[in-house]
């Protein structure tokens, strides 16, 4: 939002505010106030926002989050203007600087004014007493001018306006001409000259004034400097007057990118879309940048976990081929047990281990044996022969499972490409959706979240046994899965009672 957007703004705000009485103050972010006026009176809430990269005068009639824990600042504001009407808002030297000024009763000082300097980095809020123009207080303590010591409570409020740059609304052509010959003999671009001549200039619409100029860097100083005069002069004119025309700008993937005051030459016509008025517009572009900041949290949240997941499926597939190593000796074992009976006559109980004559060894080398010297031949026998049939089942399930993970791998790494190439929230959520069905529903363990995972959800009701165990159970749906998800160690007992609204029950081991 450019200094134009903001004059946009702050005339519509002129038709309606003055006279509102402001009802509450309350703090959405570090960056924001939200002022919230009397039901009948005003547009009902008006956020002013200093956020480096995304200043906001949106109007608002509830706040979109719930309010955290207040500053000082906004317990200073809240105090000294709730219940004061607005007299009048204006914009500061066509600067990104927005005042709105408030009275609370007759005493000179219950009035004041609100500055919210929209300045990027440099931004702040500051509350003035407008009867000795002395500061009352201030979101930030650093000044909103670039360089200099920042003023204090108690000290005089002097706007930050950069020195050298002027109000374009408040010089004639020649001044004109003079400032902008002066900059352009010295080789810098034209865009460069208006943005460090004069308020109100961004990179846009300085690139759109020279867009619209008969500007060629061929032609002699005098012809340059009156062809950017003659846009100016007509821009200048149009914002003294008040004839706005808003525009959402969005990119080539329909997504908002910017707002502007007025048709743009440099920017395709596909690619503004008109609104009656800046707030609509403003609003718009809101909206598509909080969708934005929801795709890339969304996004950003389905990639770790979707990694996480792939990190655990592949400790899992290195545990399977080890338990498929230790499977795969199940002919061994098998020939042990019948080696120990074959030769059992020769064999003493009480010894630790045996080599035997291996038979199935085409070189005939012997093989040793281990024995449990508690246990006869027989018995040591017996049990070579349980691994074996323990081995047999177990290689099965093993290459079933070790099968099921590397499909799963492969369907988890298919849902990372597809979230990387997702274009909008809708892929997005259709990709959570299809990975609920395939991902653990377990809780993290991460030690800083596990507190306040167990601290969450409908509490079971308790018992205690006759023994001393402490017995859980669910109230209803949410409360079952609360106790079973979060609540349950991998060393309780669950059960499950069947046809009872808390069906799940855990016992603490």
């Amino acid at each position: 939002m450019d200094a134009f957007c903001l004059a946009a703004l702050i005339q519509e705000a002129q038709a309606i505010l003055p006279g509102a009485k402001i009802s509450r103050v309350t703090q959405p972010d570090r960056w924001s106030l939200h002022l919230m006026f009397q039901k009948g009176r005003g547009p009902g809430g008006l956020m002013l926002s200093v956020k480096p990269g995304a200043p906001r005068f949106e109007w608002l009639s509830l706040p979109s989050h719930p309010s955290r824990a207040s500053t000082r600042f906004a317990d200073v504001v809240a105090s000294r203007i709730k219940g004061a009407a607005v007299e009048r808002i204006e914009q500061l030297g066509l600067e990104r600087i927005v005042a709105l000024h408030v009275k609370s009763g007759s005493a000179p000082e219950a009035a004041m004014a609100l500055y919210a300097e929209m300045l990027g980095p440099r931004g702040n809020l500051v509350l003035v007493d407008r009867a000795t123009g002395t500061i009352i207080d201030r979101l930030r303590p650093t000044s909103g001018k670039a360089g200099g010591e920042p003023s204090r409570a108690g000290e005089p409020y002097r706007a930050p306006f950069e020195p050298g740059r002027v109000d374009p609304r408040l010089v004639g052509e020649e001044e004109f001409c003079e400032l902008v010959r002066r900059r352009l003999a010295e080789g810098i671009e034209p865009a460069r000259v208006l943005m460090t001549c004069f308020t109100g200039f961004g990179p846009m619409m300085a690139a759109e004034l020279v867009a619209r100029s008969a500007f060629s860097a061929q032609g002699p100083l005098d012809e340059q400097t009156r062809s950017l005069w003659k846009p100016c002069s007509d821009l200048v004119t149009r914002v003294s007057e008040g004839r706005f025309e808003p525009r959402l700008l969005i990119g080539d993937d329909g997504q908002p990118i910017g707002l502007a005051a007025f048709p743009l030459v440099t920017v395709p016509s596909a690619r503004q879309i008109r609104y009656s008025t800046m707030s609509e517009a403003a609003a718009a572009y809101q909206l598509g940048r909080e969708a934005e900041t929801a795709q890339g949290a969304l996004g950003a949240g389905l990639l770790r976990r979707l990694k996480r997941e792939v990190a655990r499926a592949e400790r899992l597939s290195a545990q399977l081929v080890e338990q498929a190593t230790v499977y795969s000796q199940a002919e061994l074992h098998e020939l042990k047990g019948q080696l120990l009976l074959a030769n059992r006559a020769a064999i003493r109980r009480g010894q630790r281990a045996v080599e035997l004559p291996n038979y199935a060894d085409p070189a005939g080398g012997p093989l040793q044996i281990e024995l449990d010297p508690a246990r006869s031949i027989e018995e040591n026998a017996k049990h070579y022969f349980a691994l074996q049939r323990k081995a047999k089942r177990g290689t099965e399930v093993v290459r079933r499972r070790l099968a099921d993970v590397a499909a799963r791998l492969a369907r988890l790494q298919s849902f990372i490409r597809e979230s990387e190439e997702a274009r909008g929230l809708d892929d997005l959520r259709q990709i959570e959706a299809a990975l609920a069905p395939i991902v653990s529903l377990l809780p993290s363990r991460d030690k800083g979240t596990r507190g306040v995972r167990d601290s969450a959800g409908p509490e079971p009701r308790t018992f205690r046994s006759s023994d001393g165990m402490t017995i859980l159970v669910g109230k209803n749906g949410p409360g079952n899965d609360h106790l079973t998800w979060r609540l349950a160690r991998s060393h309780d007992l669950w059960l499950h009672a069947q046809g009872f609204p808390g069906s799940h029950v855990i016992v603490r081991l």
